[in-house]
């Protein structure tokens, strides 16, 4: 690049130089021990090439926050030949599960879901039990969950953070109740959430693929239509906020596509994002 072309950047960017997994040969950086420059440019992500005043060259990702980039700043306290590993263990995407206990479900059932989420390769950092027994249990039926005894299964299943929702209107229906839910939570900034049924089988892959998708495909999804009415239907929290959920009788999904510019390249299958989740 030559030392007098003006370069455009936008505000929202990275700059490689001094990132600890940059490649150099001498004063030019060639590349990411990361591979993250390849898997940005596969994304259609602008790579600028800067030559600074010392006659260094070096990467800046456009308009976007590399949630890989490291200093030796950040990473003095820790052995040189452990940070690959370390920020690999470090970066994965928060999400909110939330899990819509239905009149028929035994506890059985609730119990093996909540085991499927704990067991997830990046398991949710918020759960939220959607107890929809709860009419039941006020009228004494007897196959009805004790709302104590599903507390008590969140709390022994040992959670980064759980809440409980007993549902008492039964004319709500389950976009109403992502949308209840949603609102009760939102000191919980994480930037994601997914839906799923109780007696839904939540494949162990999921969590792996949904973060691949997000931090390495770098796949912008504001929704993911899920593989039925509900199960695995994913939402961004800002898309969330922005059009309010599900309000006014329209889907987020509508609201997007008709409502946000390209809207349609932000929302997807969830097949395409969860390949285990394929129909």
């Amino acid at each position: 690049m030559s030392e007098k072309e003006e370069v455009s950047v936008n505000h929202v960017h990275t700059i490689c130089k001094e990132c600890v997994f940059a490649k150099w040969e001498k004063n030019t950086q060639t590349g990411c021990k990361l591979d993250r420059i390849n898997d940005y440019e596969k994304a259609g992500v602008n790579i600028i090439g800067i030559k600074d005043e010392e006659d260094k060259e070096y990467f800046v990702i456009d308009g976007r926050y590399c949630v890989y980039y490291r200093n030796t700043e950040i990473m003095k306290d820790y052995p040189r030949d452990t940070w690959e590993e370390i920020v690999n263990l470090q970066v994965k995407v928060p999400y909110h599960a939330m899990v819509i206990v239905n009149e028929e479900d035994d506890f059985k059932t609730v119990k093996k879901c909540c085991k499927a989420l704990k067991n997830q390769k990046y398991s949710p950092n918020l759960v939220t039990l959607i107890n929809k027994q709860y009419p039941k249990y006020v009228k004494e039926q007897d196959n009805a969950i004790p709302p104590s005894k599903l507390l008590q299964l969140l709390k022994d299943s040992e959670f980064h953070q759980f809440s409980f929702k007993n549902i008492y209107d039964q004319s709500l229906d389950d976009r109403a109740l992502v949308d209840l839910v949603f609102d009760s939570a939102k000191e919980n900034k994480y930037p994601f959430y997914v839906v799923f049924n109780a007696n839904f089988d939540i494949p162990q892959e999921f969590s792996e693929e949904f973060n691949n998708s997000i931090l390495v495909k770098m796949m912008q999804v504001g929704f993911a239509k899920p593989v039925d009415d509900i199960n695995g239907m994913i939402g961004n929290r800002v898309a969330h906020k922005k059009h309010s959920g599900n309000s006014f009788g329209r889907n987020l999904e509508d609201k997007i596509i008709n409502l946000e510019d390209d809207g349609e390249k932000f929302v997807f299958e969830i097949g395409d994002v969860c390949p285990c989740l394929k129909k």
